[in-house]
């Protein structure tokens, strides 16, 4: 019996884990994307044509933006050396398994008090959801995100074991190193350690740490320019109550039920979620706090009930301060964050690509109370903490999976414009971006060292020979002030892998694809994304001047179907 219970408990817990592999593997599309061009093809044109181990070295540490990502371009580099290619897929599929190894750290610390083990499963469909899919599946951000993560949770790991010797602790000091050089909020690292120290009452490590802390970000800010964020400042000094409010809707990002509404509408719920959960983190600090100055300063107090029942429990010592170490990191990101991003639009706090933070929040979060809590109390954490997980996992299918879906499809199509007409992979067309991004895609292409995707090429195909009209007039065409706009008010796709809607442009052998998307529903219903209807859009500055044939493909499972719609002439 305790056989089989087993074997199903590893079964459910491992269900998330191998389907997000699942989804990375099946969506991942050889393509870069906006800011991926200057961490990798960029960085890979500089490391071919340098010829020096110093210039190698110095393209490694080079900002990019804010950040210096040394994994991502390490991983770019030795997959170089290894097949001459440049691979988007292998980038986001090196990236996921930084986060595989962060539930590795996290089930070993778990597992270091010796709770049952059926208490961690909530934990596996936190970590691995769809609402961060802007994380695994663009390159740039599985290579930032995920390893500063796990290089987090592996230097809080290391440090957590109260004897751990100096052999751990110098192990500890080089993840944090790590963490520091994976992007730029790994530098909170040192602050959470510095915290587990502290309370470890280990100060010659501690002030070590600090120093190695201090060189640290003094390398890591050397010769990096400020990134306009002074103005954040300013905006903050008008703005508080968003960074307060920032601060709540970055950790609340999981209760993020309804992407599509309001940022209003979409951000209350993260807010107030946020702000329940800080209430247990703020008593559980106290509760590691009050103890800490009582034997340091040797002052014998009488601590309220409330301090004394959640205590850390002996023998749960090293998951607690695993717990703290990575929750300070958390937390300084979090306040960082909040200051920091929301000149930039307050829907930044929930955007896809963070919300693997507010993920580990919650992991966190739940570790902590099992870690300073009674048996009776766990199992209500659990029971609760197994509902809300489940819960967050399946709307993140719903909410999110299509989009994974369809940006796959867009993707593929915007790498055809990319190769054929130099736009397309997130940069205004005839832009001095659109110009650099283009002359480096042909630098990659003509030496062979990236190929552009051609699932599609059966489909381009067909729309440069399709003669017949549409069979039904589902589809008109705007012209709007910037831009042409495609609408079929009453067509739909079915959603699919291999399914979707693409309107065309085509003049002699010119041939400019646009991906058509289905609307987004605006009523009441949390659990409905899409509405009657499919739109796109394309600007002027993208198609030369002059008359084109304009029609529509569509990919059913049954196969496609295209046609003409007529002629239309642009400005």
């Amino acid at each position: 019996m305790n056989l089989t219970r087993n074997r199903l408990l590893w079964i459910a817990g491992l269900f998330p884990v191998l389907f997000f592999g699942f989804v990375t593997w099946r969506y991942s599309v050889n393509a870069p994307w906006f800011d991926d061009f200057d961490p990798f093809p960029d960085f890979l044109r500089g490391w071919i044509l340098s010829d020096s181990f110093s210039e190698k070295l110095r393209l490694l540490f080079q900002p990019n933006n804010e950040h210096r990502m040394v994994f991502g371009k390490a991983l770019t580099a030795g997959y170089y050396a290894l097949t001459g290619k440049l691979n988007f897929v292998f980038l986001q599929l090196a990236g996921i398994f930084f986060t595989f190894g962060t539930l590795l750290l996290l089930w070993k610390s778990f597992r270091s008090t010796g709770l049952p083990a059926y208490l961690f499963l909530p934990v596996p469909y936190l970590l691995f959801q769809l609402q961060y899919y802007l994380i695994f599946l663009w390159s740039i951000c599985s290579l930032q995100h995920q390893p500063v993560v796990f290089f987090v949770c592996l230097s809080m790991f290391l440090l957590a074991r109260s004897e751990a010797g100096w052999g751990r602790f110098g192990l500890a000091i080089l993840a944090g190193f790590c963490a520091n050089f994976a992007m730029s909020n790994g530098i909170f690292v040192w602050v959470g350690g510095a915290a587990v120290l502290l309370f470890q009452t280990r100060y010659r490590m501690l002030v070590i740490w600090c120093v190695s802390g201090a060189t640290a970000i003094a390398l890591y800010f050397s010769g990096m320019s400020t990134q306009g964020n002074e103005s954040s400042i300013d905006f903050f000094l008008q703005n508080p109550h968003l960074s307060f409010l920032g601060f709540f809707a970055f950790l609340g990002g999981l209760f993020d039920f309804a992407p599509d509404r309001a940022i209003q509408v979409r951000t209350a719920l993260p807010i107030l979620a946020a702000m329940l959960v800080m209430v247990w983190v703020a008593l559980w600090f106290l509760n590691l706090l009050f103890p800490w100055l009582r034997n340091t300063f040797r002052k014998s107090t009488n601590l309220p009930s409330w301090i004394t029942r959640y205590q850390l429990r002996p023998g749960y010592e090293q998951l607690g301060y695993f717990s703290l170490g990575v929750m300070l990191f958390l937390l300084s990101n979090a306040a960082v964050i909040g200051l920091l991003r929301p000149r930039f639009g307050f829907f930044v706090m929930v955007v896809s690509n963070y919300k693997i933070y507010p993920a580990l929040f919650l992991i966190i979060s739940y570790l902590s109370f099992l870690s300073s809590t009674d048996v009776v109390l766990r199992v209500r954490a659990f029971r609760v903490g197994i509902v809300m997980s489940v819960m967050i996992w399946l709307l993140s299918l719903i909410h999110y999976g299509p989009a994974v879906s369809e940006r796959r499809k867009f993707l593929l199509v915007n790498a055809y414009n990319q190769q054929h007409h130099g736009f397309g992979l997130g940069h205004q067309a005839g832009s001095p971006a659109a110009v650099y991004v283009d002359s480096l895609m042909q630098f990659m292409t003509q030496r062979g060292i990236y190929h552009y995707p051609t699932e599609y090429q059966p489909m381009f195909e067909e729309m440069k020979t399709v003669q017949k009209p549409l069979g039904k007039k589902l589809f008109h065409l705007d012209l709007e002030p910037e831009e042409l706009y495609f609408i079929g008010p009453f067509a739909e796709v079915p959603g699919g892998y291999d399914t979707g809607a693409f309107a065309f442009l085509r003049r002699n052998n010119e041939l400019y694809v646009i991906k058509l998307n289905q609307r987004l529903y605006s009523g009441r219903n949390i659990l409905i994304r899409y509405d009657e209807g499919l739109e796109g859009r394309i600007p002027y500055a993208a198609v030369p001047a002059g008359t084109y044939d304009w029609g529509i493909l569509i990919r059913n499972r049954s196969g496609t179907e295209s046609g003409l719609g007529g002629k239309i002439t642009l400005p």
